[in-house]
């Protein structure tokens, strides 16, 4: 028993360890794409910080609501609620991106403010392959070796109907 609480509180630590440096990471590509001075990233982060997580709230309250129903199965009368409920939380994300960008201005200015929707897509898909790296090294360590390179490149989609082989009947 307590050798199974020590290993929980372990798994805690290291998902903990592996949170922070994800957000350390998050930070530093901000930093580099809006050349963010010292001064700057402070604030920056102060404010963005607090966007995020009101756009947070409000995306997983609507998730809450409509867990486990599929919109293909409501009837009429839900997917009015569904659909009004959609709309409700794409003008809140509206209205937050646009609070937020007038508290930002005075922070890192209009130009640099403009460029964060793009900057966070791109941040989120560093993201992504990193945590997918970290998973992969955590895997490969466990079975004795390390990843390989190549695995920390994100897998490119085939598009559907694509044959994997040029040439060859579907």
């Amino acid at each position: 028993m307590n050798a199974n609480a020590q290993n929980e509180v372990r798994k805690d630590s290291l998902r903990a360890a592996k949170v922070e440096e994800l957000r350390k990471f998050r930070e530093t590509l901000f930093v580099e794409q809006l050349s963010l001075n010292d001064v700057e990233k402070v604030k920056f982060f102060a404010v963005y910080d607090e966007y995020q997580l009101k756009l947070r709230e409000a995306k997983r309250s609507f998730r809450n609501k409509w867990e486990g129903k599929k919109p293909n199965e409501l009837n009429e009368a839900d997917a009015e609620l569904y659909f009004k409920d959609a709309i409700a939380l794409r003008k809140l994300e509206v209205q937050l991106m646009e609070t937020y960008t007038v508290k930002l201005k005075p922070i890192i200015g209009m130009n640099r403010a403009i460029q964060l929707p793009r900057i966070e897509r791109e941040v989120k898909k560093e993201l992504i392959t990193k945590a997918r790296s970290m998973r992969k090294k955590k895997k490969g360590a466990a079975e004795g070796g390390d990843a390989r390179p190549s695995e920390d490149r994100p897998r490119r989609r085939r598009p559907a109907g694509e044959n994997p082989v040029p040439n060859s009947p579907n």
